[in-house]
């Protein structure tokens, strides 16, 4: 038999045993299958796992576990690659730790397609949500796949923002590929399967686990070339994807905020400590050497066509806009019209989905 189903064996530990652990079995034994033909004894001398690890590792080592466990894959649409499987991103299996196999919920892109991670903080601002799209959106229109972690805030927003712009993306869960979480998410997930994959080392059924997410994230940073941060505080977790990105060898990219808010100090601190800022998904395209895709020469330039016709008013309201909210009396301010004009003003740019009241009566660029 293909090593591949010994690989899957160790695999289904993963939510049991770290990848460390099961790495050192790899590499003690050389192959997952004198691992798994192994005398269970001398297993558990050489494996180092403690007695109830082995116990549960040998308490599956055999066929019919293999079996069934290929079984419910099939039922579920859920694929499994091995690292040493050619479908198997080879990024990933160049990082330190790399995952023994990952499980799969869609399709994954061919190995040469460029991918960058759009990362951020859960808790973010309008701000935070606006950079994750406008950079998530025309990178995968340029053919750049969207790699991030499907978790609330900026994650979701850069998955969302690859999928308007007919590209792909990949989320690397913290949890079985058929565990939605957050539960929320159940639509966002089965849209990002359909427009690239979801994928996961954990196997079907594990749930989330704190413990998971840090060992999830070194996944995010290893597929991408590049890892861009939009929004991130000063003790944030998206702070470990960034260190592991470096230990990887990964360029890191951050979206500079307002000095004055806290939800930007981690992003600004990598600035002043060597992150790439950035302000427009080019910078990107351009630092890791990506080449925007080639126009057929019948299509045209039709990147005018979805423009919306502004009045002279309505645009000199907008270009007063910002992607930080500002309230009426502030704009007013700025502009010399009466209360009455200015909130028509805002009400036709709300309609034409260019501006988005927020509480509070301020208002935001979308």
């Amino acid at each position: 038999m293909h090593n591949d189903i010994y690989m899957l064996w160790l695999s289904s530990l993963a939510g049991h045993i770290d990848s460390r652990k099961l790495n050192f079995i790899l590499d003690t034994f050389g192959t997952a299958r004198n691992a798994f033909f192994a005398n269970p004894s001398e297993f558990e001398r050489a494996s180092r796992l403690t007695p109830q690890a082995a116990k549960m590792l040998n308490e599956r080592r055999s066929l019919e576990y293999i079996e069934n466990l290929l079984g419910e894959l099939e039922k579920r649409g859920i694929a499994y690659f091995s690292r040493e499987n050619e479908r198997f991103p080879s990024e990933l299996r160049e990082i330190p730790d790399p995952p023994v196999g990952i499980f799969c919920m869609g399709t994954l892109p061919p190995d040469d397609t460029p991918m960058v991670a759009v990362i951020g903080s859960r808790k973010c601002s309008e701000y935070g949500l606006m950079a994750a799209r406008v950079f998530a959106k025309p990178l995968a229109e340029a053919g750049i796949v969207i790699v991030s972690g499907m978790a609330r805030g900026v994650d979701s927003m850069a998955h969302r923002g690859a999928i308007s712009g007919g590209g792909k993306t990949i989320a690397v869960l913290g949890c079985g590929v058929d565990v939605c979480y957050p539960a929320e998410n159940l639509e966002l997930r089965d849209q990002i399967a359909a427009n690239g994959c979801v994928i996961s080392e954990y196997p079907p059924g594990t749930k989330p686990q704190a413990y998971f997410f840090p060992a999830r994230n070194r996944i995010i940073s290893g597929l991408s070339r590049g890892v861009l941060v939009t929004e991130a505080g000063k003790k944030s977790g998206t702070l470990i994807t960034v260190n592991q990105a470096t230990e990887q060898g990964r360029e890191v990219f951050a979206v500079p905020g307002n000095i004055s808010s806290r939800l930007s100090e981690g992003t600004n601190d990598l600035i002043r400590d060597g992150a790439i800022p950035v302000s427009d998904h080019t910078d990107i395209m351009f630092a890791l050497k990506i080449s925007p895709p080639k126009k057929s020469s019948n299509s045209g330039d039709k990147s005018h066509e979805k423009k919306i016709a502004l009045a002279p008013d309505e645009k000199q309201v907008y270009d007063t806009l910002s992607f930080d909210p500002v309230s009426v009396e502030t704009l007013m301010e700025a502009m010399d019209f009466s209360p009455g004009t200015m909130m028509l003003l805002l009400a036709r740019l709300e309609i034409k989905g260019l501006v988005r009241k927020m509480p509070g009566s301020r208002y935001i660029k979308t």
